[in-house]
């Protein structure tokens, strides 16, 4: 077991979850990641939701990280998940394939100098 690498702050705001990630992550940052973002969207029960996620300042992640966050993503798809918006200054960056990877047609790419929000109707 190693050290997490990487930051991040989940906040909610109603039917909107904002996720702020940064630096170079690994497994173990990604596992602290779930819980917060499960620990927010199970009282929702059922309803639709969206998650905004600022990664400018994301890094590379380890292959398992990648594999953890895929996971997560399932997850929050069968708790009401409805779309998801990427806030990244570099739009064809390598992370932004990543998450492309993972995504479904209700997820958004767009410049973090664009106001972005996700409507759930």
């Amino acid at each position: 077991m190693f050290n997490e690498h990487g930051e991040f702050k989940v906040t909610p705001q109603n039917d909107i979850l904002l996720a702020v990630v940064a630096g170079a992550w690994n497994a173990e940052t990604a596992n602290a990641y779930r819980d917060p973002i499960l620990g927010i969207i199970t009282p929702l029960k059922g309803n639709l939701w969206g998650l905004i996620s600022n990664v400018n300042d994301l890094e590379l992640c380890t292959p398992d990280c990648e594999l953890l966050m895929g996971k997560l993503l399932a997850e929050c798809r069968a708790q009401g998940l409805k779309r998801e918006a990427v806030v990244n200054d570099n739009i064809k960056s390598v992370k932004m394939e990543l998450f492309h990877k993972h995504a479904n047609k209700n997820t958004l790419g767009s410049s973090s100098d664009v106001f972005l929000r996700c409507f759930l109707n």
